[in-house]
């Protein structure tokens, strides 16, 4: 897989507990509900975690006035690799940890605006040969080639596992993604993205797990803000599967993936699986099955291509889509 994680923050909201934004991925949270830069949502981050270590890397995210920011390419375990600064003149500075050779972009009269800047940055870890490439709103500004891009503390850093916005509240961070450069597509940079959320608004073809709460329909209580116990859908029955229908993209953008999100726990004594799945027309596709426990946990799944067609999504067939859960075990 070439697309390893993604985030819109549309469906997230302050009701959200830290633990369950922290299963996401994202630590020193908050949630800015209709702050976003189409009007969605957006974070104010401390740490973006990644699900594994990637030693080459495309990832990009739009930033409102990233002017004084300082963001820190990091492997959780060894320190940082390189950092990117936003100074106050419009500039960027990239600083490989372990050199003294770092390197400046020009001035840009966009950096200090109050408004939206889309970057971009393409990073390779190693002690030798390593780069980083930048780009502002698809414009490349800087290039570090030949470099020592890798923490070396007691054993050399093998890649960025976080990305580290600095001290809780310094940056507002919309429409994230990042790819490694594996696969035959979504590996190299995806430019200007957007990641919009469509959530549950209607029933799917299947209704086998059981309401609680005060809602009528089970796509409403699945749709629970707070992620907690006063609305969900429960099941004890293996292979049983609840879908939803959602609500419409808008405008008929390009799809490059879908990424389904579960968030769920258990109140059982055994050990309690669930897995994603999105069903296309008449074919359902599964994410990888996850373990529960006590505390609610998100789970996300990508899927680069329409299981109906086994191409590319098109615009209709997102908008047909149904998504949902199934109870492994």
């Amino acid at each position: 897989m070439a697309l390893i994680k993604c985030a819109g923050f549309d469906y997230l909201t302050p009701l959200a507990p830290s633990s369950a934004l922290a299963s996401l991925g994202f630590t020193n949270a908050a949630m800015l509900p209709g702050q976003g830069r189409a009007g969605g949502g957006a974070a104010k981050l401390g740490q973006i975690n990644l699900p594994s270590r990637l030693g080459t890397f495309y990832c990009g995210f739009a930033i409102l006035n990233p002017s004084g920011v300082t963001i820190n390419f990091n492997d959780s375990t060894k320190g940082t690799n390189f950092s990117l600064k936003f100074s106050t003149a419009g500039a960027i500075t990239c600083t490989p940890q372990y050199s003294s050779n770092p390197v400046s972009s020009p001035p840009m009269a966009v950096i200090p605006g109050a408004v939206w800047q889309f970057i971009e940055v393409y990073g390779v870890i190693a002690a030798t040969g390593g780069a980083v490439t930048v780009r502002v709103n698809e414009t490349v500004v800087l290039s570090l080639v030949s470099a020592n891009t890798a923490s070396s503390t007691t054993t050399v850093s093998t890649g960025v596992d976080q990305l580290d916005f600095g001290s809780f509240g310094s940056a507002t961070v919309d429409d994230f993604y990042i790819c490694d450069n594996s696969g035959a597509s979504l590996n190299n940079f995806l430019g200007n993205t957007r990641v919009p959320a469509q959530t549950p608004n209607g029933v799917g073809s299947s209704t086998q797990w059981t309401p609680t709460g005060s809602a009528s329909f089970n796509w409403q209580l699945a749709s629970n803000p707070y992620m907690d116990d006063s609305s969900y859908v429960s099941c004890s029955t293996a292979s049983d599967i609840d879908l939803y229908t959602l609500s419409p993209v808008a405008n008929a953008p390009q799809i490059m993936a879908v990424q389904s999100i579960v968030v769920a726990r258990q109140d059982d004594s055994g050990q309690r699986q669930v897995k994603s799945v999105i069903q296309s027309g008449s074919t359902q596709a599964t994410g990888a099955v996850v373990n529960t426990n006590a505390t609610y946990a998100g789970h996300t799944d990508i899927f680069t291509t329409d299981p109906n067609t086994g191409s590319g999504w098109t615009y209709g067939a997102v908008n047909a889509l149904q998504v949902g859960v199934e109870l492994v075990a």
